[in-house]
């Protein structure tokens, strides 16, 4: 029970950290600009994580409709 505690605070606090970082560094900036290039209207982003794809979103996207499943993302604010 107690390794299901830890394994579970690390899941869920811990890596989603981790992982915000790891994909906000190098070449990931181009990699997300590439990606959001063209959309349009509604966006529909499942595992929007803290949000990182936001800066990238050209000026014709009107919404977007986010899919998180990790309370932790939705807790971050990030200045776009």
């Amino acid at each position: 029970m107690a390794l299901e505690v830890v394994m579970g605070y690390y899941g869920d606090r811990v890596v989603p950290r981790i992982l915000n970082v790891a994909c906000a560094m190098g070449e990931a900036g181009t990699l997300r600009r590439r990606v959001c290039d063209g959309l349009e209207g509604v966006v529909i982003e499942i595992g929007f994580g803290s949000g990182l794809n936001v800066p990238f979103y050209p000026a014709a996207v009107t919404r977007v409709d986010a899919v998180e499943p990790n309370d932790v993302g939705w807790g971050w604010r990030r200045s776009a």
